[in-house]
Formats: C-alpha cells, structure tokens, sequence
C-alpha cells in the first residue's frame, strides 16, 4: 500500500515558517509523483486548498488524474486498477494533510490558469485551556488558563513583519498584567488582527489588578482590528481607580493611546493610533469604560455593551471617529456614568446605535455627550469637538438618565427617537451652529440655551415630531421651521373694518408669542398709528388710534414663541 508523506505537524508558533517538502511519494510500483514546484506540463502539479479536502479538488487535476490513470492501464492492463486507484488516494490523503496542518502555500501554475494558493485563515491560532480537545490539537499554542495574556502576547510578537491574525479559540482566557504597563492582551505594533468566535471566546481580567485594561493598543501603529469578542472586565474585584494614579489610562475593557506621541496643552496625543477597528464585540463590567479610543479614524461597530461602567461606556477622544451599530442595554441593577461620546474630537459619526435603558437600570449622565469646544481649563483650538453627525440613534428610557448633552459645534442631529430621554442643546462654551432635524420626541423635552450671538451660532429646529414633549427656548438665536406638534412660527393677514379700531387675531402657536411683527399692506385711512396689544396663548390683537373707515385696514403678520408648553398626548 502506498503511504505517501506527511510532513511534521509543527508544535510552536515559529514552526510554521519552516521549509517543507515540495513532493509526495506515490508508493511502491508508481513512478508518478505530485511536485508542488510543477517544473513541466507533462507532470501537472496537483493543487488544494488548505480547507478543501478530496471533495473539492481543482477541476483541471481531475482531468490530469484521469489521464494519467489511463495512461497507467493501457500500459499494465485492468489488473493495475486496483493499484493505482491506491496510489491515488493515498497521495491525495498525504497532500491533504500536509497542506491542513501547514502555513506554507501549495502554490503552482496550472497551463492557463491564475495561482492557486493554499493559506490559513490566521497566522497563529491560540486555544484557551478549557478549549475542547480538538480545538487544542489544531491549535498553534494552548493557554495555561493563568495570565493568558502571556501567550497572546507572544503570539502577537511572533506575527510576521509585515502583521497577520492571532485567532483565539472558543474557551475563557484568564487575563493577568503586563509588568510595566497598562495591559493586559497588549498590541503595540502595526498589521494585527485579533478575532476570537464571539460569545465562545471570553476575556475575563482577573481579581485585585491595579489600572490595568483588558486589551492595551499603545503606539504610533496603524490598521489594527479587535473582533468577536467577549471581554470582561470584572471592574468590581479591581483596585480602587484614582484618577491620580492613573490618568484615565487603566481600567478599560479596551484602551487605544500613543502615551509615547507629544501632547498638547489639552491633552491631545499626537500622533496617535490611526484606523483601529474594534467589531462585533460583547464589552461589560469595566472599571472605567468599554472604549476608550484617542486615535484617528477609530471606529466602534457593531458591538454590545451590558453592565456597569464607572465612566464612559465608548469615548471618542482627540481625533476622529465613529460609533455605529451599537447597542448599550442597561439593566435593572447596572449603572453606566455615560453612554456614547466624544471629547476633544472632530468628524465623528455616533449613528444607528440603541441605548435602552431598563426599569432599574441608572444612566448618570448623559447617554450621548458632545462636550463644548472650549471648556474650562483647557485652552482647546478651533479645530476640535467639531463637524459631527449623530444620526439615526434609538434612545429608549424607563429607568433614570440623564439627558442627551449636544455642545459641540456645526453638528447635524437628524432622524433619532427620543423616548424617555431629554435633550439639551447650548452651553455657554459650546451648542453652536447645531442642526437639529427630523427627529422623533417623545414624553420628554427638548431645551436650546445657547446664549451666542454670532451668525454661525444660530440654532436650526426643523422638521421634528413631539408627542407629549415640551419644548423650552430660553436664549440663543434659533431658526424654527415646522415642527408638527410644536408649532413655533406663524403667519398670517388680518383685517380692520372701516369703522373698528381692532381685531382680534388666531395665531395658533404653542405659547404666548414671543415677538408678532405687523405690516401695513394698504395705506390704513384714517388711521395712523398701529400696534399689538393682549397677547395670550392663543391670540392678540392689532389696534389702530382711528378707524381706517374706507379703504379697511389691512395687515400682514408673523408670531414666532419661545418657552415651554407640553402638547399632545401620550402616544
């Protein structure tokens, strides 16, 4: 029988960039032989993908195969059949084996066909230790369920140079400190892919750790991508947080920072982590916050948030990012300081996320913050908390929150729902030039105190449905468009008869007019003065100091109001 090769099953992750056999034995009595090298047309190289097995064998070999079987019988007769059919299947399995088992490439040239190379999917596969039996016997390296983050660390420096994939299986990791540091499962180098299989895999930091965060990406490293993860970061059983102490930098389920970069007076790192991904991944229970990412084009999707985070659940800090696709669900019990924000930042996208905040459950403050461009004690340029979208957002409160806080300036606020949940636009160093469209509002309020003056600054109330929602305006310069169930603006002519000196006037708006302007739109008459007078929430009346007697008088007016009235009712 034929046994064909099979090469070493490599046992530590720099075993798989060993050289490796370029042929394999047919057996006994074949003079055939499959060369992955494929030096002429006459012996055409047999070519596999790594996952593909026997079933899936390129089509241009099947043919090669069956001709090289007949060749073999016309030359030995039917008796040989049986011999190289054995031949064959032996080979195959060999090759099957070899190449399952092995990074390198079965890559060779097929007579008009592109390369068909053989790859893994991921450059080192790391097992936890409770992973099943046959998960470790695939794997590259197996944790030993005490300071996992030893070996995945190891795993990450051992990646080729120019990066690649640490995959960790399904099984918990036991998550220890990097001496020294502030991780944990550290990524301080460019190209790093680190993906497990969702809730299967879990990261859970272990008891009585001081500052330190469960995934640590430092440096001026770019294209970084965390993925399909579960991450505990037990915040409970950690060392007290002191701010002091640690600056923010420990205590996060992940934290993405350049604390080598230079750092301006307001604390801006540059330069910083660019395009650092963290998808699909299931944060909660963290000292501080889920997210913490100072770096540029860093984007948050996808993911689940759950339990209790003693600061922000995800934080945009510095540069720009994106929020997208999340969902935070805080239960009764859990307590989340902040939800989804952005500190220091510009062009940031906080878009198609849910907040749902339980009976019982307790956001403290704001469940999406923009801080304001200048805050106190920071001397912050333009070019910060600037030109951002929040879009598309789904706020759902039956328990406590505080309310939505949108200080920035030039951002479009468009097509959220606001259950529950307040929503406050201005601060005196911040709220300018915001737009604030197509929005659903709903048992709750919306209130604009801007108190800046300049054209930028003004304020854009446009297209907004409230139901059993006030709305209260108590500086700022605001531009109201339509807003069904608030109607802030309107307009309209009244007439004065020929022997009358007043009318009374309808102005259908939410509250006693804040401003009503009157025009003259005929010459009056007699009369010579005008004005208004006896303004209620439902009407007021334009008087002239004679009766116009003919032609009438002739009128036309606009009311816009600002302060606070609730409408509708409760859907």
């Amino acid at each position: 029988m034929c046994p064909g090769y099979v090469p070493k099953v490599s046992a530590s992750v720099r075993d798989w960039n060993k050289p490796k056999p370029s042929s394999l034995c047919w057996g006994s009595g074949c003079s055939a032989s499959f060369n992955t090298a494929a030096s002429s047309a006459s012996d055409m190289p047999l070519l596999l993908t790594a996952e593909g097995g026997l079933d899936r064998i390129h089509p241009n070999i099947i043919s090669y195969l069956r001709n090289r079987w007949l060749l073999t019988m016309n030359q030995g007769g039917a008796r040989n059949m049986k011999l190289v059919k054995k031949c064959l299947v032996a080979a195959l399995t060999a090759l099957k084996a070899a190449l399952s088992t092995d990074t390198a490439s079965a890559e060779a040239l097929v007579p008009g066909e592109e390369p068909v190379v053989a790859v893994r999917t991921a450059s080192v596969v790391v097992a936890a230790s409770d992973a099943t039996d046959h998960l470790k016997k695939a794997a590259d390296v197996v944790c030993p369920g005490l300071n996992d983050q030893v070996v995945i660390n190891a795993a990450i420096a051992d990646l080729p140079e120019n990066g690649g994939r640490v995959h960790l299986t399904g099984g918990t990791y036991s998550i220890g400190a990097l001496p020294g540091t502030y991780g944990g499962v550290t990524i301080a180098r460019s190209n790093v892919l680190l993906t497990g299989e969702g809730s299967a895999t879990r990261l859970h930091l272990q008891d009585g750790l001081t500052d330190i965060n469960v995934i640590w990406i430092q440096g001026d490293l770019r294209d970084v991508t965390v993925r399909d993860l579960y991450i505990n970061g037990n915040g409970k059983n950690q060392v007290p947080w002191v701010r002091e102490r640690a600056q923010w930098n420990g205590g996060n389920g992940i934290k993405i920072i350049n604390l080598e970069g230079g750092r301006d007076s307001a604390g801006i790192y540059d330069p910083t982590p660019r395009n650092v991904k963290v998808i699909d991944c299931h944060i909660e229970n963290c000292q501080l916050m889920a997210v913490m990412a100072h770096g540029t084009a860093v984007e948050v999707l996808n993911c689940y948030f759950s339990g209790d985070f003693g600061s922000h659940c995800v934080e945009i800090l510095g540069h720009s990012g994106r929020i997208e696709g999340c969902t935070l669900r805080v239960k009764d019990g859990d307590s989340v300081s902040f939800g989804f924000s952005t500190d220091r930042s510009c062009y940031y996208h906080i878009i198609n996320n849910k907040i749902l905040v339980e009976v019982g459950g307790t956001i403290k403050s704001h469940p999406i913050n923009v801080w304001p461009p200048k805050q106190p004690g920071r001397e912050l340029t333009t070019d910060r908390e600037f030109y951002g979208v929040i879009s598309g957002n789904i706020l759902i409160n039956r328990g406590k929150t505080g309310y939505v806080r949108l200080d920035g300036y030039m951002d479009v606020v468009h097509s959220n729902i606001f259950r529950g949940v307040p929503v406050v636009i201005g601060d005196p160093n911040g709220g300018m030039g915001v737009t604030f469209e197509h929005n659903l509002l709903i048992n709750t309020s919306l209130e604009i105190n801007s108190p800046h003056r300049s054209e930028e600054s003004r304020i854009l109330i446009n297209g907004n449905q409230f139901f059993n929602s006030s709305v209260t305006h108590t500086d700022g310069i605001v531009v109201w468009g339509t807003n069904p169930g608030y109607p802030t603006g309107n307009a309209g002519t009244a007439v004065i008869a020929a022997d009358q000196a007043e009318t009374v006037v309808e102005h259908g708006l939410v509250a006693v007019p804040a401003s009503v302007q009157i025009t003259p739109a005929n010459s009056m008459g007699a009369a010579t003065r005008f004005w208004v007078d006896d303004l209620t929430e439902r009407q007021f009346v334009i008087r002239v100091d004679a009766p116009p007697g003919e032609p009438t008088g002739v009128f036309h007016w606009r009311a816009i109001t600002t302060g606070e009235q609730t409408i509708g009712a409760t859907p």
